[in-house]
């Protein structure tokens, strides 16, 4: 299956701060004249429907009128860019940054909640005096929120069905047949990747196990600077940079990870790893890099950082070769002169030498560490260099009778 999901949308022309900033100012503008517009007239109904000071007074009505045209005025100022040029840009940029199964997820979360509040609707259309109308009308934009933000939050589950229902008239066509190909990959929150961890390329043996905790994330300005590290002159920059590319493209073909090579960019920001800060920002990522000044600019930015130096040195063995350390020898091993010891984890310790030490502490000297699927063992051997020091044998001295010989 094809886990990289490829935005191409260098076609779609992206709006400028300037151009944002000049359409917020006619909504201001708009929103004003319809706010006084709608304010006055309001105005103008509630005085003529009024009895008492309200009607008779000339001077209180037109304090009134002046009052509920300027509150409109207001209003309108404010809320004009919140009801046209937000929701536009809100849904321009959710529309660039997310991924397929998130805006999938979301489409059939606003079909079901329009088809529940088309039922609600008619149920409540008994209602006199218009409520039940207003009550409809809450309702259904409360059903639209919660269906649109289950749909993309939900995104995995509702790309797993579609799937599932999709591969089942295959798996019925070919009786016998095994449709499953093993566990998905996890799709899961946004995990922006540095150019640095595609130089390491370590992200694929990790990969590969499965721990990522969600779909990787790869910026255009991330494969630009890719590009020009392979393009260097100087033929080491110029290796690390092609290998990098090699680790996107393999992240590309994974069947283990979900990768998407997102096409934006991040105004306003003209070095690499502001604009990763930022990008993680606004779309609430995780950021995984090796970088030491990228990591701690973006813990003090109150971002997630996923450093894979800091995991190796978690994953690092408890001992190396040569150290030297306790282990009580509890029974014997495999091999007639061996002994086994367990650490306090539970490893292994095959020690040479040590079945005549069983049920007894003594110190070892680690000549190996053997990592497997299976866990970990140890290899030692008894005593400690220093006891295995011996002093040179000299050699026999020749008698005098045959040295005359």
């Amino acid at each position: 299956m094809t886990t990289c999901l490829w935005f191409n949308r260098g076609h779609m022309p992206r709006h400028q701060p300037e151009g944002v900033r000049r359409a917020r100012r006619i909504a201001r503008l708009v929103g004003a004249v319809v706010g006084l517009l709608a304010g006055t007239f309001y105005g103008l109904w509630v005085i003529a429907n009024s009895e008492g000071t309200l009607h008779d007074n000339r001077s209180v009505a037109l304090g009134a009128l002046l009052g509920a045209g300027f509150t409109g005025m207001l209003s309108g100022f404010l809320a004009g860019p919140l009801l046209s040029v937000e929701p536009f840009v809100w849904l321009e940029n959710t529309l660039e940054t997310s991924p397929a199964g998130e805006l999938l997820g979301g489409l059939l979360g606003l079909l079901v909640a329009l088809v529940v509040s088309a039922l609600v609707a008619v149920l409540l259309s008994g209602v006199p005096d218009g409520f039940g109308y207003l009550i409809a009308l809450a309702l259904a934009i409360a059903f639209v929120y919660m269906g649109v933000h289950t749909g993309m939050r939900r995104r995995a589950d509702v790309v797993g069905l579609i799937a599932h229902a999709a591969s089942r008239p295959a798996a019925r066509g070919a009786p016998g047949s095994i449709a499953d190909d093993g566990p998905p990959p996890q799709d899961g929150p946004p995990v922006l990747v540095d150019t640095s961890v595609l130089i390491d390329g370590r992200i694929l043996d990790i990969a590969a196990t499965g721990f990522i905790p969600g779909r990787l994330v790869i910026p255009s300005f991330v494969l630009e600077e890719l590009q020009r590290v392979a393009d260097a002159g100087d033929s080491m920059r110029r290796a690390r940079g092609r290998r990098g590319l090699a680790v996107v493209e393999s992240l590309k073909h994974s069947p283990d990870v979900v990768c998407e090579i997102l096409d934006t960019d991040i105004p306003g920001a003209a070095d690499v790893d502001w604009r990763l800060i930022k990008l993680a920002r606004v779309r609430d990522a995780a950021l995984m890099t090796n970088d030491f000044n990228l990591n701690k600019l973006a813990r003090v930015e109150g971002l997630r950082v996923l450093n894979l130096n800091d995991l190796a040195n978690a994953l690092k063995p408890i001992v190396s070769a040569g150290e030297v350390m306790e282990v009580t020898v509890v029974k014997e091993g495999k091999e007639p002169h061996q002994g086994v010891g367990y650490l306090d984890d539970g490893t292994m310790v095959v020690v040479e030498n040590g079945r005549r030490h069983i049920d007894s502490t003594v110190p070892v000297t680690v000549t190996s560490v053997l990592q497997t699927p299976a866990g970990r063992m140890i290899f030692a051997t008894t005593g400690t260099p220093e006891e295995g020091r011996r002093p040179p044998i000299r050699p026999a001295q020749r008698s005098s009778r045959v040295a005359q010989r």
